[in-house]
């Protein structure tokens, strides 16, 4: 479904340049054959649109209804909105602050990959590759040490 989306897109790009090309043709004919291009890609975007909504309306289930609303909104002034339903079907809207949301959306984040991979799907193949951290140095009580000693501390109470 993605690789069908990236064609949507690519080909709607290639008649959007084509497009922009035929404004600036020097000849009739070079403007000619841009506009017939641009209608190419046109009609490719239009017969793959069909079949792109095809495939998504047979992945979700009977009653799905697009949301016609931001179920997430930030606001101007900071806070975000998250617009949800209570287990009776009620509508709320729950408003954070932009740390909370931050918070909230980096928990929820966590709860999906360990459920993801408790499900057997891995998530590794997807991620960046992360360099690992360089090795602890032997020694660090050293550096601790001198670290307390440069810190002021109160009279031991006798």
């Amino acid at each position: 479904m993605i690789a069908l989306a990236n064609r949507v897109c690519a080909n709607f790009a290639a008649a959007e340049v084509a497009r922009a090309m035929a404004e600036h043709a020097s000849s009739e004919a070079e403007h000619a054959h841009l506009i017939a291009r641009a209608e190419h890609w046109e009609a490719l975007v239009n017969e793959q649109w069909t079949t792109l909504c095809a495939a998504i309306c047979a992945t979700v289930p009977d009653g799905t209804q697009v949301q016609r609303f931001l179920p997430v909104r930030p606001l101007t002034n900071g806070h975000v909105e998250l617009h949800v339903h209570d287990t009776d079907a009620h509508r709320l809207v729950v408003l954070f602050t932009g740390a909370q949301a931050l918070a909230v959306g980096a928990h929820l984040t966590a709860y999906g990959a360990l459920s993801l991979d408790r499900s057997g799907q891995k998530l590794d193949p997807g991620l960046p590759h992360v360099k690992a951290a360089p090795p602890f140095v032997d020694g660090t009580t050293e550096a601790w040490t001198a670290l307390d000693n440069a810190v002021e501390r109160p009279p031991a109470k006798s």
